[in-house]
């Protein structure tokens, strides 16, 4: 009597596909070359309303200097304003401005990094520096930020601004604006004799510092 055994073999194929992320396109389009009749979503592409969100126009300071000069001549003409981000990552409508009276500053081109200190383990940026231009910066330094939310897309200062947070079992807390120690922000003024804005700079001894650092935007403009 003969007895047959048989074996099944079963091989697995792996299959590896390399995925390409892109970024958000541009939240704001204006139907102008110069940059008016403009209309901003977020980076989902549409507010939970389904409207638009519409301003008259945009502008992108690239500077401080820049940033003072445009909160003035808002100031100075009545205009309602919003801060708009990067990619505008808010999910309600807090970027709209008033429609067509409203205008919006963007903090796009308000990306550079200011300094970096080892020894202290800061570092100084603009607002518009985007959390993964942070972590990359201070990563050559052997420097990491504590706690983040989780997309690299959020620009510091939407994130500071808007109490974004990342998780936390000890240290100060989960929230990004928890380490900020010093801010500066750009404000409107009605009087002329400041030009109708100014920049305050706070730091950790200025009781306002935690009132600027999660504002919504209804208090200036973070610069720095």
């Amino acid at each position: 009597m003969s007895q047959t055994s048989s074996s099944t073999i079963v091989i697995l194929f792996l299959f590896v596909s390399l995925v390409l992320s892109t970024p958000p396109e541009d939240p704001i389009k204006c139907s102008s070359p110069n940059n008016t009749t403009c209309t901003i979503t977020n980076s989902y592409g549409i507010f939970p309303d389904r409207a638009e969100c519409k301003a008259s126009r945009v502008v992108y300071p690239a500077t401080e200097q820049e940033l003072v000069s445009m909160v003035a001549e808002l100031a100075k003409n009545k205009s309602k304003a919003k801060v708009a981000t990067r990619y505008s990552h808010s999910i309600p409508k807090l970027v709209c401005p008033e429609g067509q009276n409203g205008v919006l500053i963007s903090t796009k081109y308000l990306n550079k990094i200011l300094k970096v200190d080892v020894n202290a383990r800061t570092i100084t940026m603009e607002s518009g520096v985007t959390l993964k231009q942070l972590i990359n910066e201070a990563s050559k330094f052997g420097l990491v930020l504590p706690y983040t939310p989780y997309w690299w897309g959020l620009t510091i200062g939407g994130l500071i601004g808007t109490g974004a947070h990342g998780s936390t079992l000890f240290g100060k807390g989960s929230s990004v604006h928890d380490y900020v120690l010093d801010l500066r922000i750009v404000v409107p003024s009605s009087n002329p004799q400041d030009g109708f804005a100014k920049v305050l700079s706070l730091d950790q001894q200025n009781e306002d510092l935690n009132a600027a650092k999660v504002s919504l935007g209804v208090l200036g403009v973070i610069s720095q």
